[in-house]
């Protein structure tokens, strides 16, 4: 009797510890959404501010630069901006991966988590800020 409520009692902390499991996954995924998010608001604030010189706000000088690039202290924070977005979306992506191969490898493969879309998410928003840093790049001369 004793000896099967420590398997009904062993049976249920392994049920506990694979749904925690599952929570803890999900909490990465949720984790990466929020990063992917993030690195995109800073590419497209980034593109902004190179493009209109909104960031600083004191009078600009005499014409320093290019029509395409009216004022170059705002393009270089602009492009740091837009850098430092594309950095966090690849080093998110990168991450989530290296958390999902190894939650796979210990805890099988589970369908139930969707089609996997975080991920490619995450190296289009990475992929795009690249693209849009090139393109400031550019035009920045």
């Amino acid at each position: 009797m004793a000896d099967d409520d420590e398997t009904r009692t062993l049976h249920t902390f392994r049920q506990m510890a694979a749904l925690q499991a599952r929570v803890c996954y999900m909490n990465v995924d949720r984790t990466l959404a929020t990063w992917t998010r993030s690195a995109l608001t800073l590419v497209v604030f980034g593109t902004v501010v190179d493009r209109y010189g909104i960031l600083l706000l004191r009078p600009h000088l005499e014409h320093v630069g290019t029509r395409l690039a009216p004022n170059p202290l705002s393009s270089i924070a602009g492009i740091l901006l837009v850098a430092i977005g594309a950095f966090i979306a690849t080093a998110a992506a990168i991450r989530h991966h290296r958390y999902a191969t190894t939650w796979n490898r210990r805890y099988g493969h589970d369908r139930s988590f969707g089609p996997w879309l975080a991920f490619p998410f995450a190296l289009g928003t990475a992929l795009f800020g690249i693209a849009m840093l090139a393109v400031l790049l550019v035009f920045v001369r």
